[in-house]
C-alpha cells in the first residue's frame, strides 16, 4: 500500500490509524442520490508532513512470481497496526498498482500532542452543485447524455471514463 500526501510517498510507520467509509449525501437512496467515500487517517507528528490538500492511496498487487524473497523484502516501508506494508513504487512489470482513491482534505486537526487527524473526501464531493447545461445545449440545440456527463466532469475538474460491457 502506498499513501501519498500531495504526491509525496508517506512512510507508513507514521500512520497510526486509517479508516475508509462512505456517506450518502441525500440520506436516502433514491434517483440522484450520490455516495461518497471518505478516509480518516491519523499520522504521528514525527512524520513532519505539511498540511496536505490531497491524499492518494494505491495498493500493489503482484502479477507474477518473478520477484525473489529478497526483492519483496526490500520493498518494505513500514507497518500499519502491526501489519507489514510493502511499497511497490518500483517501475517494472512484476506488479500492478491499483488505485484505491484520491481524497481531498476536508478536516485537519493537530490539537493532539502526538498525532494529526485528517478526514478527506473523494472527488464525488465536487459534484454537489447545481448544473446548468443551457450553454452546452445552445451550441447545437441538443446534447447527448455522454456530452452532458463530459461537460459536468470538465466543470468540476475530474476525469471521465466510459466503460462498455457486453
Amino acid at each position: 500500500m502506498n499513501v501519498y500526501f500531495d504526491n509525496v510517498l508517506i512512510n507508513t510507520d507514521y500512520i497510526t490509524d486509517l479508516k475508509k467509509g462512505n456517506i450518502l449525501f441525500d440520506k436516502e437512496l433514491e434517483l440522484g442520490a450520490t455516495t461518497s467515500q471518505y478516509i480518516e487517517i491519523q499520522i504521528h507528528k514525527k512524520a513532519n508532513t505539511p498540511i496536505p490538500k490531497q491524499i492518494r492511496i494505491e495498493y500493489g498487487i503482484l502479477i507474477n512470481h518473478a520477484l525473489t524473497v529478497a526483492e519483496v523484502n526490500a520493498m518494505l516501508v513500514g507497518t500499519l497496526n502491526g501489519i507489514p506494508i510493502k511499497s511497490l513504487s518500483a517501475n517494472d512489470s512484476s506488479f500492478e498498482i491499483i488505485p484505491i482513491g484520491i481524497y481531498n482534505v476536508d478536516d485537519y486537526n493537530d490539537e493532539d500532542d502526538n498525532v494529526i487527524n485528517i478526514k478527506a473526501l473523494d472527488n464525488m464531493i465536487k459534484f454537489e452543485f447545481n448544473y446548468d447545461g443551457s450553454e452546452l445545449i445552445s451550441q447545437k440545440g441538443y446534447a447527448t447524455l455522454a456530452e452532458v456527463a463530459k461537460d459536468i466532469c470538465e466543470k468540476v475538474g475530474v476525469e471521465l471514463r466510459f466503460y462498455f460491457f457486453s
